[in-house]
């Protein structure tokens, strides 16, 4: 019973603690988003934020189906402007189920020949574990080009 008590309290701490993070990301995308000039759409669930950066009038788009693959090209860096990767205009494929979370929740608002700015809070990108060149807790932002979905249905 003791144990049972702490690791309950254990828990809801460590709840507080992520939704005290998350309301510091998104504070700090809200502010990066008005120093920018950018209209994004917060997604209500998740909190992440995205804007069509260009739109097609292709009807395909990814669902959430495990072996599903997508074919795009991409930045990533920090909002302090960091860089973290560049397709450089080359096509990557990436396992949706096995991306990060965010992806996993956006891409799918996404169709063929789209761009996105898509913007993570770091519960939907690494967390609290970061990477060897992502601290942790960090905000990622990501221009995305979907360029193809794989196996098609």
């Amino acid at each position: 019973m003791r144990y049972g008590i702490f690791f309950s309290i254990l828990s809801l701490f460590a709840c507080n603690k992520g939704s005290e993070q998350l309301l510091q990301d998104v504070e700090l995308i809200q502010s990066y988003l008005q120093d920018n000039n950018i209209q994004a759409t917060e997604d209500a669930a998740a909190h992440y934020f995205y804007k069509l950066l260009v739109s097609s009038s292709d009807t395909l788009s990814p669902a959430q189906y495990a072996g599903l693959k997508v074919a795009v090209r991409y930045q990533a860096q920090l909002l302090d402007g960091t860089q973290l990767h560049d397709s450089n205009g080359q096509t990557e494929v990436i396992d949706l189920d096995e991306s990060m979370i965010g992806w996993q929740l956006a891409l799918p608002k996404m169709t063929i020949n789209e761009t996105m700015l898509l913007i993570l809070p770091s519960r939907l990108a690494y967390g609290t574990d970061g990477t060897q060149q992502i601290p942790p807790n960090s905000v990622l932002l990501f221009e995305i080009e979907l360029l193809d979905i794989f196996p098609r249905f």
